[in-house]
């Protein structure tokens, strides 16, 4: 659905109920046939596969390559008696961070279900240590099977040069990777407990075993990835350090060889083939799908804004640029008989403007006048005439004639006397065309002095100075020139956030001509928007300034496909597909109710046997059966309300069916000041358990839950930072901590990590942790917008950690109080 109401990211980084997925057989196959049919023939290169393990490597072995920046991967492969799932993401080009599932065949998942096999969750990072350069190699230190149960957890250090179309690479790898122990650990000399390696499993995985990281005897690994003369195809040949013979879970298997051979087959840009021959008696068969985020981007169709009608300002004309005055300067020196030379002449004249002709040429009252010097006398148009002796007069709605000259140096414009005057002025039609044209939603129009202030929210356009540049066209067009600077006043469901202020001619000069640019663009100023007092909107709702003033009231409502799903247990890869109902409807400004309800169209929840142990409260163990309980739900149906207490502090309250598995009441309180990086939050909600049916009825369990939070946009890489502590569903105490680095298109990657005082009880996983992905929207489509939607995957839904999804967030509400992402979009002000 998409409401002009609604948070311009209403999608939050908490951990959502949707998780990440491991594909069935069927899936896989289904996704490699739709790969191939619409395929083309991609370019392959050397250092770009993903290993059998998930991450930028060979087959078992790392190499110390790297996925190019935003690059996100999903890799399935198959080494009897192993299967490897994992999701890989490079929010930088020199780290890689992954999830990993190992479906054991040969083991059962246990008594709770003997019949499924043994499935192993674990996370993965790698760091570049050292760029590649002529000589010296890249280098890379990697832990794998970080904070899962450390069935194959391992460290490494990988070194790899590239020679034509050759790429080796050489490591060192302790744990899993170097099984083989080919001698003592060089590390014991700084720590003699380094000699040995302890056993680090754990029963329910999640505990970081940082005594026991690069400790045991290593071994060498390395290997070499040819780019054949056929593009799509690598070769690979390599040594591993793992000789299985300490396998886990008593899992046994032989290798005839240490060495292993594969290919890898790039069918397009986004899915790679993989195929092997491992241990010296193994297939390996896998795929990759993967998609460059920070890439992500949809050509925009928009429709053209309006032409600008050319600045009368004398400062503005077009005669009066730098270039014009050099070829006065020419025609001066020619008159006057002390015209330079051609070489010199050809020096000062500027590029793209026509030297004067000699003087054996045709005399310049009888020529057309230069299209970037004066006019001649004879040719020189009238005031409001084009140099056709069309008359420049500005439709009342639409804008300068279509047929108008409005190049620069076409025409001197229409005189202010053909502009309309402010009591002509349709305010109703004029806040109508800025919603159409710019996506402002305006609130109100008010006239003080020379300055026309507009209220409204920016809903269609990412960049606010995209939105605003558009509006400055229809503003220019229709107002007479009494009205001298535009000033754009920002809120966000009746929070004022900003005000930017935009001088007209000097837009209206840069928008003809960029040699402007420079000088209107620092003219903009933005500033922090103050809430009206009382008496303030009194005057502004009785006052003669007061053009227009709208409360958006109104009823607004879509359809929309929605996917929920869990995964991570035994019962495997479980999915809901629905049709959602998504309805808004706004009672004034700062207040609106909303509703989301969901039609079951397919789901295979039949295969939903298996619920986790828990020694707490079944906060989120309980979603199968919320999943697969009722064909008709209701997810939410809740009413909103935002307050502003002061320029920097910002509140809302909010009470319902608050999501798919809790419904209560709650507020927020948020401190974000204008041009800071630091903003501080505090929630807290008293919250009750729903039905299963997904309806109005209620369960026993209610808790009290909520968070302080800070956040901190760090300025490096766009990384924000976000700290929270607080008490969560299942009533543990503890704090999350969530990293997200975003681009310059609009999508953010990102990770959180959670420890409760819930210990042991927290059960398999030890606490709660996960990978997020939030996407704009406007990504996907030809239009622009600015709403986001998003997708996580974390090893296993547990009930520890667990926080209430809330719809709206005062944080997402208020992300224009960041100066620095106006200022970013300021090539956006012409488009």
């Amino acid at each position: 659905m998409s409401s002009p109401f609604r948070p311009a990211n209403h999608v939050t980084h908490s951990r959502p109920e949707q998780r990440p997925a491991l594909a069935r057989n069927g899936w896989l196959a289904l996704g490699m046939a739709g790969g191939l049919l619409g395929a083309q023939i991609a370019h392959a290169a050397t250092g770009e596969s993903q290993s059998d393990f998930g991450g930028v490597g060979l087959m078992q072995t790392p190499t110390a390559r790297f996925a190019p920046q935003g690059e996100l991967s999903f890799t399935y492969s198959r080494t009897q008696p192993y299967k490897r799932f994992s999701v890989n993401a490079a929010p930088f080009d020199w780290m890689e961070l992954g999830f990993r599932y190992v479906s054991v065949e040969t083991v059962s998942y246990g008594a709770a279900a003997p019949d499924r096999d043994y499935l192993d969750k674990s996370f993965d990072t790698k760091f570049r240590l050292l760029q590649e350069g002529r000589y010296q190699p890249e280098v890379a230190v990697g832990l794998r099977d970080l904070g899962g149960t450390g069935l194959f957890s391992s460290e490494y250090l990988v070194a790899s040069k590239r020679y034509g179309d050759l790429d080796f690479s050489l490591g060192l790898g302790w744990g899993y990777l170097g099984t083989r122990g080919d001698f003592s650990n060089p590390l014991a000399v700084v720590r003699s407990s380094l000699e040995t390696r302890s056993d680090s499993t754990s029963d329910d995985g999640g505990d970081f075993q940082l005594g026991s990281m690069f400790s045991g005897s290593p071994a060498v690994f390395g290997g070499i990835e040819y780019q054949t003369p056929w593009d799509p195809l690598t070769l690979m040949l390599e040594y591993e350090g793992n000789d299985y013979s300490d396998e886990p879970l008593t899992v046994e298997i032989e290798q005839d060889s240490p060495v292993n051979l594969g290919a890898t087959v790039k069918v397009n840009d986004n899915l790679s083939l993989h195929g092997g021959w491992e241990r010296g008696n193994t297939a390996m068969l896998g795929l990759s799908l993967s998609t460059n985020l920070a890439g992500l981007a949809q050509a925009k169709d928009d429709g053209t804004p309006e032409a600008v009608a050319p600045s009368t300002h004398s400062r503005y004309r077009n005669d009066q640029t730098p270039e014009a005055f050099r070829v006065r300067s020419l025609n001066a020196n020619a008159s006057s008989g002390t015209a330079p030379s051609a070489s010199a002449a050809s020096a000062a004249q500027p590029a793209g403007v026509t030297a004067e002709p000699s003087a054996h040429e045709e005399p310049s009252e009888n020529r057309e006048p230069s299209a970037r010097g004066e006019p001649s006398a004879s040719k020189k148009p009238s005031a409001n005439k084009d140099q056709q002796g069309r008359l420049l007069t500005l439709d009342s709605f639409g804008g300068a004639p279509a047929d108008s000259p409005l190049e620069p140096g076409a025409a001197d414009g229409p005189e202010a006397e053909d502009l309309p005057r402010l009591a002509d002025v349709d305010w109703d039609a004029l806040a109508d065309t800025l919603r159409a044209q710019s996506g402002l939603e305006v609130s109100q129009l008010r006239v003080e002095g020379d300055t026309l202030i507009v209220e409204a929210e920016a809903t269609r356009f990412r960049d606010d100075l995209q939105a605003e540049g558009r509006a400055n066209r229809v503003l220019h067009n229709r107002l007479p020139a009494e009205i001298t600077t535009f000033r754009y006043r920002l809120s966000s469901n009746g929070l004022a956030l900003r005000e930017d202020e935009h001088p007209r001619q000097p837009f209206v000069a840069a928008a003809n001509d960029r040699r402007f640019g420079a000088e209107y663009e620092h003219s903009i100023t933005a500033h922090a928007a103050s809430p009206h007092s009382s008496d303030e909107e009194t005057r502004q709702a009785t006052g003669d300034g007061v053009k227009l003033a709208r409360e958006p009231f109104g009823f607004s409502w879509g359809f929309s496909p929605s996917l929920k799903q869990n995964f991570g247990g035994p019962d495997g890869y479980l999915y809901q597909l629905n049709l959602q109902l998504d309805a808004l409807w706004r009672t004034d400004r700062n207040g609106w109710f909303t509703g989301v309800a969901t039609y079951q169209l397919a789901d295979n929840f039949d295969s939903y046997e298996y619920i986790a142990d828990s020694e707490l409260p079944r906060v989120r163990t309980y979603v199968g059966e919320y999943i697969k309980e009722t064909d008709l739900g209701i997810t939410s149906l809740q009413y909103n309300r935002t307050h502003q207490f002061g320029r920097d502090w910002y509140a809302q309250a909010y009470g319902g069916i608050l999501e798919m598995m809790y419904a209560g009441v709650g507020a927020e309180l948020l401190y974000r000041p204008m041009n800071s990086s630091l903003a501080l939050g505090l929630d807290i909600n008293r919250v009750r358990q729903r039905e299963f049916d997904q309806q109005f009825g209620l369960r026993d369990y209610s808790v009290t839950t909520g968070h302080a939070t800070a956040y901190w946009q760090s300025g490096w890489h766009d990384v924000l930072v976000k700290g929270s502590v607080g008490r969560y569903l299942a009533g543990d105490v503890g704090a999350t901590l969530d990293l997200s680095r975003s681009f310059s298109n609009g999508v953010s990657v990102g990770a959180w990590a959670t420890l409760t005082d819930a210990g042991d009880d927290y059960g398999e996983g030890s606490f709660d942790k996960g990978l997020y992905v939030s996407i704009p929207l406007d990504a996907f489509f030809t239009t622009s917008s600015k709403g986001s939607t998003g997708f996580a995957w974390a090893p296993l839904t547990r009930d520890g950690g667990a926080r209430l999804n809330r719809r709206y967030q005062l944080y997402d509400m208020t992300r224009d109080r960041d100066p620095e992402t106006y200022w970013e979009g300021i090539d956006k002000v012409y488009k």
